[in-house]
């Protein structure tokens, strides 16, 4: 009898040990989510008062704009400039701006893709656009990657769902 038990509990050692994925991270704790999350905040919600005064200035980048830009997207993604060349930061709030309207992020969902090869990421926002008391709603989506120091390093397959052509319209 101890012998069978002995394997009995054996084999069940196993089973749970080779049945268990270390490397699946929990999602409530997966620090990339929350990276992503304060990205597509800063993305569409404002401009507030500090971005607006940078959007001010007639230089195109001026100090303010890079102060800001450090700020708040350098701990978030992986090579701040070349998401700035790419429109990945400040495209939405920019348009939002000089026409008039204030973004206002409604809800966030972002899923990891099961894949052990990458830290890929659907995400999907709803964001209220407000111009002259007249509320609309867009819905964002897309696909982010997140390289091995916890930064955004590529933003693709995105779906303004008509945002960008509405905040384009005076």
């Amino acid at each position: 009898m101890g012998k069978q038990l002995f394997f009995v509990l054996a084999f069940a050692l196993i089973l749970v040990t080779g049945c268990s994925d270390k490397d699946n991270k929990s999602y409530e704790t997966d620090a990339n989510m929350k990276t992503i999350e304060t990205y597509l905040e800063n993305e569409f919600k404002g401009p507030g008062s500090e971005l607006i005064l940078a959007f001010d200035k007639e230089d195109p980048y001026p100090p303010e704009l890079q102060a800001y830009v450090e700020q708040n997207y350098t701990p978030l993604v992986a090579n701040p400039e070349q998401f700035l060349n790419k429109n990945h930061i400040l495209l939405y709030l920019r348009f939002a701006y000089e026409n008039g309207y204030k973004l206002n992020l409604k809800s966030v969902n972002v899923k990891r893709i099961d894949d052990n090869q990458v830290d890929a990421y659907n995400y999907e926002v709803e964001v209220d656009y407000n111009k002259d008391g007249k509320i609309s709603t867009a819905t964002v989506t897309g696909r982010i990657n997140v390289n091995d120091n916890g930064k955004i390093s590529i933003i693709r397959n995105i779906d303004d769902g008509g945002l960008l052509e509405k905040l384009n319209q005076n």
